[in-house]
């Protein structure tokens, strides 16, 4: 099954949607400045690794696209219902560092690998449509 054609430009419209979508989500999420600037700088850092690494490989901007959006909703499907807990064991892990109680749920983690394996399995399909 062929996936439906998306143009160039409807791909850079979604991407940078859903980065602003993973900004007005988890930027106000963190509980402190040091992880809301973090935060902040991991989109930028994905796109520039993504781009970078497009450079060196020669891989179309249609391939691309497609991965980076996939890579960035991960993280907000793999988090829904899940916001709570997340901005607590942000906290606990900026205020105590890493230890057992500020680990993920085993339920978090489950929903952030089945987020991965859903959207980069379309975005795949997307990109080589493209």
């Amino acid at each position: 099954m062929q996936a439906p054609h998306v143009s160039l430009s409807a791909w850079w419209g979604i991407a940078i949607g859903a980065t602003v979508l993973f900004l007005v989500i988890f930027v106000p999420l963190m509980p402190t400045m040091g992880t809301r600037i973090r935060m902040a700088l991991t989109p930028v850092a994905m796109a520039a690794i993504g781009v970078t690494s497009a450079k060196v490989k020669d891989i179309p901007l249609e391939v691309l696209l497609p991965i980076y959006t996939a890579l960035v909703l991960v993280f907000v499907l793999g988090f829904v219902g899940r916001w709570s807990e997340l901005r607590t064991k942000t906290l606990d892990l900026s205020l105590h560092g890493q230890r057992p109680e500020n680990a993920l749920s085993g339920g978090a983690w489950l929903q952030l690998a089945a987020s991965l394996v859903v959207l980069v399995s379309l975005a795949i399909w997307f990109a080589a449509s493209g």
